[in-house]
């Protein structure tokens, strides 16, 4: 043999060899989790390439009359590798679809806690100013403003560090129940550092599934008043988060 039949013998070789193992990967693959129709797709594919491969080695000694028929065969491998490999696009796009629809529903479902600082006002007079509503904090009212009724409500008070400093529990809290407040009493000895208020809370669809928690975290900064013995919260963004595992504080 001349050192260019060696060469198309080798990549001849190469070839089948990267062709049959594909197959196989794919077929075990299939076997130990199923058939779909992409991986039904790869394997033909593969197939259709080793068939590939050993006509271009042949096709000197293939008689034109026979063309005809390989070129069918060549085309209904592409036409159903193409095909299998379409619907399982489609098939996963449907499934993705079905996967957002199915959040959707319970985003739309479930329970939606919402804290907030309440500020009472006294009326006060500066000297510059003719008159200005100055208010000082009260307190923190808790509702729902979700769809369902959240169970095993927890209401924490954590300090910078995020160490429990108060702690509140609730059965339950629905959709249009009365507000609930939340007075915290250790607010003066955390003056000008970071506070937070976090709810947490489950879903009656989350009974006997994966148990899943909801949490609601307040940001806050209490701050004290120069005028007066007044604390005055200054309120960050809420957090919305869904966790799985219940962290002790």
């Amino acid at each position: 043999m001349t050192i260019i039949e060696w060469v198309q013998f080798s990549v001849l070789i190469v070839a089948i060899v990267l062709s049959i193992t594909l197959s196989i990967i794919v077929l075990l693959k299939s076997i130990r989790e199923g058939f779909t129709r992409k991986r039904t797709a790869t394997f033909v594919l593969a197939l259709g390439l080793l068939f590939i491969i050993y006509l271009a080695y042949y096709a000197q000694e293939i008689h034109p009359a026979d063309g005809v028929q390989i070129m069918l065969v060549i085309g209904l491998v592409a036409v159903t590798g193409v095909y299998a490999l379409f619907t399982a696009r489609q098939a996963n796009a449907s499934v993705k679809m079905a996967e957002e629809m199915r959040e959707q529903r319970i985003m739309s479902s479930r329970p939606v806690i919402i804290q907030k600082a309440i500020h009472e006002g006294e009326k006060k007079v500066r000297a510059i100013e003719d008159s200005f509503d100055h208010d000082y904090f009260s307190h923190f009212e808790i509702y729902n403003a979700g769809n369902s009724p959240a169970i095993e409500l927890e209401l924490l008070l954590l300090d910078k560090d995020k160490k429990l400093l108060i702690k509140q529990r609730e059965t339950f809290l629905r959709t249009g129940d009365a507000i609930k407040d939340f007075y915290p009493t250790v607010l003066g000895e955390h003056v000008n550092s970071d506070c937070y208020l976090l709810c947490r809370y489950q879903s009656i669809q989350s009974i006997g599934t994966k148990p899943s928690w909801y949490q609601t975290w307040l940001p806050f900064k209490p701050v004290k008043s120069q005028n007066k013995d007044y604390i005055y919260v200054q309120s960050g963004e809420l957090e919305f988060e869904e966790v799985f595992e219940k962290k002790s504080y």
